[in-house]
């Protein structure tokens, strides 16, 4: 069983992972890809798009973004242990529950960037299917997997975790309070976000302004975790013999 040290140190270096990996993914993309408008543009847009940044764009999506969902689902896991251990019993286990699930749906709605859409890309320039059935496939799985997945249920989940989280941050205290609030924040924004996928236009800019958040979140949660680590190494050496 891992000591509390270490437990801490393992948390905080995945929190970091997860918001590098998110950080370092959508600016690939944006650079690269033209992200995020691209992702609202019509199917063929999209598609010879990608099948010219073939050799970059799915390993960013793969590697960044699918990256922070894997990182998630651990963070949570460890996160949620801690704020266990400090005496919550009802609000870690349901953070822990919901970013698990969260970081799941992040990993399997944004893999098919790295290995189904790249093959509808260049089954569509080459001509090896009609392009208006590739149109369809393409605008088919992306609602489904895309909107309605990999973001819509990704984002309610992130929203929920964030809430337990922030909750269960204010009655152990094991990160500052201002983390608590921030949790409240991204909660909110993500759900705002979620209402573009109901005709609410506005919501876009919340809806891709949610992940930054919960990026610098993580990015914050992690040093504070590792800082305390270190801080308490320094304070209370280990006796050799």
């Amino acid at each position: 069983m891992p000591t509390s040290k270490s437990l801490s140190l393992t948390t905080g270096l995945l929190a970091l992972s997860g918001g590098i990996a998110v950080i370092s993914g959508v600016t690939g993309l944006t650079q690269i890809f033209g992200y995020p408008d691209i992702i609202r543009q019509p199917p063929s847009v999209i598609l010879e798009k990608l099948y010219e940044t073939r050799h970059i764009v799915p390993f960013l999506y793969y590697f960044g973004v699918g990256g922070a969902g894997l990182s998630t689902i651990f963070f949570a896991t460890l996160f949620g242990k801690m704020l266990q251990l400090k005496g919550d019993g009802t609000w870690a286990p349901l953070g822990k529950i919901c970013g698990i699930i969260s970081g799941l749906l992040l990993y399997v709605g944004i893999i098919r960037y790295s290995i189904l859409f790249p093959k509808l890309a260049e089954l569509r320039h080459f001509n090896e299917y009609p392009p208006e059935m590739v149109d369809l496939v393409f605008r088919t799985i992306n609602i489904y997997v895309g909107e309605s997945v990999a973001e819509h249920a990704q984002f309610l989940f992130t929203a929920l975790m964030m809430t337990f989280f922030g909750v269960s941050i204010c009655k152990t205290r094991l990160l500052p309070l201002w983390l608590a609030y921030f949790a409240f924040i991204i909660a909110v924004v993500d759900i705002i976000g979620n209402f573009e996928h109901f005709g609410c236009s506005f919501a876009f800019a919340f809806n891709r302004t949610g992940p930054k958040l919960f990026a610098l979140w993580m990015l914050c949660s992690g040093v504070i975790l590792i800082y305390n680590c270190v801080r308490r190494k320094a304070r209370f050496p280990s006796v050799q013999n």
